[in-house]
């Protein structure tokens, strides 16, 4: 069950359950995704979670969350479509389970303020050693994205399918932009977000509308009317399908295929979709992973994925040099399978059953139960899980078929180990 209140500039939104001992906070903040920002905010969740004014060091706020009992605190940075968001959790074990109740959901509020406005700033920026440390984690983070090859060829698969739009920006920024950025602009850039990006912050757990006064006398974001798109439909302006192949010293290649849906997470097709690609790809039993893998061998693992809030669906294989072709031409044979009808019931029946099961399981992690959400509330839908469960249980084969023809190939990437194929 979810409360909604409008807070001075947030969406507060409770989620009451008694599954959970601990009470989770995530706060969200989406803007624009922009090239030449995705990197200082990126950089900005790294340091904002480092240290506050009250608390200067690293070491000292985890001890300060040590104190209360363990509490969590993190940030993360993701892409929904054509915006990126910072994501900030913390949580904190329900009071009712302690020996004698402490005001820790208010003590995470005030530390919540804390970062965004009493923050560890020396001379108009952010503690240069704190900034320094934080630029060379994410340095490696960056440069282990690209050591891990599903990763990097992933990465890569954007960029080629997305040059010159919004789906070919690294949303987690780019390694030669970051020592140019000083501690004075990260301190204004966390001005701009606190300004203009559009926040909603959930609670999740067991608890109760008496601690909306909390969050009224503790935290509060400048009004403004900014609104932000999200979801899209990916345009290929492209005469011909793009190949690209590139050599590393690898043992096992990486194919990934892009293709182009006409279809995303608001359009009336995105329940038909998400059935198609879980027939398609999108699970164990999908006709990709019987077809390519157990009953031809070519590849070491195999799925489909449906990127609602880019429009996109991309196809990623683990395969031997020499298979490239054969494994492509076997994913383009399934899918004129399926676009020419055959389908078969029982793996129907059997993706329908593994999508219920996955949303089935969201309840039982607050994280999952946010994200869901959170995409719900930033397309402005209102709908249950159980109204979103029907909704897939409906789709019938002719609307399978519908939207499997409007799937188009685009871009594809292949990261092999030898110079020739």
């Amino acid at each position: 069950m979810e409360n909604t209140f409008d807070m001075k500039g947030y969406k507060l939104h409770l989620i009451k359950t008694k599954k959970f001992k601990n009470i989770t906070i995530s706060l969200r903040l989406q803007n624009e995704l922009k090239k030449e920002e995705s990197t200082i905010r990126t950089l900005l969740t790294f340091v904002l979670i480092a240290s506050t004014k009250k608390y200067p060091s690293t070491k000292e706020l985890a001890a300060y969350l040590d104190e209360m009992y363990g509490a969590r605190l993190s940030n993360h940075i993701t892409t929904k479509g054509k915006s990126q968001i910072m994501q900030l959790y913390l949580g904190c074990v329900n009071e009712n389970y302690l020996p004698q109740k402490e005001s820790l959901i208010e003590k995470q509020i005030e530390l919540i303020n804390n970062l965004f406005y009493k923050p560890n700033i020396i001379n108009e920026g952010f503690d240069e050693k704190i900034v320094e440390l934080k630029k060379k984690e994410l340095k490696e983070r960056l440069q282990a994205s690209k050591d891990d090859k599903f990763s990097y060829s992933l990465e890569q698969l954007f960029e080629y399918m997305g040059r010159d739009s919004v789906l070919g920006i690294k949303s987690t920024g780019y390694e030669e932009e970051i020592d140019k950025i000083t501690s004075q602009d990260l301190y204004k850039y966390l001005i701009k977000c606190i300004q203009e990006d559009t926040k909603h912050l959930y609670v999740v757990g067991d608890i109760d509308d008496s601690i909306v006064e909390l969050f009224h006398k503790h935290l509060s974001f400048p009004e403004h009317q900014n609104s932000y798109e999200s979801s899209y439909q990916f345009k290929s302006n492209k005469p011909e399908i793009l190949e690209v192949i590139e050599t590393q010293d690898i043992t096992q290649a990486k194919l990934n295929m892009g293709y182009t849906i006409d279809c995303d997470y608001l359009s009336s097709s995105h329940y038909a979709f998400t059935v198609f690609n879980a027939y398609f790809g999108g699970f164990s039993q999908s006709r990709l992973f019987q077809v390519v893998r157990e009953e031809n061998s070519l590849c070491y693992y195999v799925s489909s994925s449906y990127d609602a809030f880019n429009g996109i669906m991309i196809v990623n294989l683990g395969i031997e040099d020499r298979d490239y072709q054969k494994a492509r031409d076997l994913i383009e044979h399934e899918l004129h399978e399926i676009q020419s009808g055959h389908i078969n019931n029982e793996t129907l029946e059997i993706a329908k059953g593994m999508l219920s099961n996955a949303l089935r399981k969201t309840d039982d992690e607050p994280g999952s139960i946010i994200a869901i959400q959170y995409n719900r509330d930033i397309c402005q839908m209102t709908q249950t899980n159980e109204q979103y469960l029907e909704g897939l249980m409906n789709v019938t084969k002719e609307e399978i078929i519908e939207v499997a023809n409007k799937v188009k190939l685009d871009t594809v990437y292949l990261l092999t180990g030898k110079e020739t194929l």
